[in-house]
């Protein structure tokens, strides 16, 4: 919390809460032409609050990379 005040951020935990539930893993699945499952997971694309509030504290803006997944 002192790092986010340090870079002017000053809001309430439960508004921070609710600012970062914006941003969400995205999972599409398809079938293929040889009936196999494919399934890719994303994070979606961050808002501006999400930036600040990620390079005030040091962290990736997307912290999980891409997945892709064949059953």
């Amino acid at each position: 919390q002192r790092t986010l005040r340090e870079s002017g951020i000053r809001h309430h935990w439960a508004t921070l809460r609710t600012h970062l539930s914006g941003q969400v893993r995205v999972t599409t699945s398809m079938v293929n032409d040889k009936g196999q499952v494919i399934h890719i997971r994303h994070t979606s694309e961050p808002e501006p609050v999400h930036v600040k509030i990620y390079n005030a504290l040091g962290l990736p803006v997307r912290p999980l990379r891409r997945l892709t997944a064949i059953e």
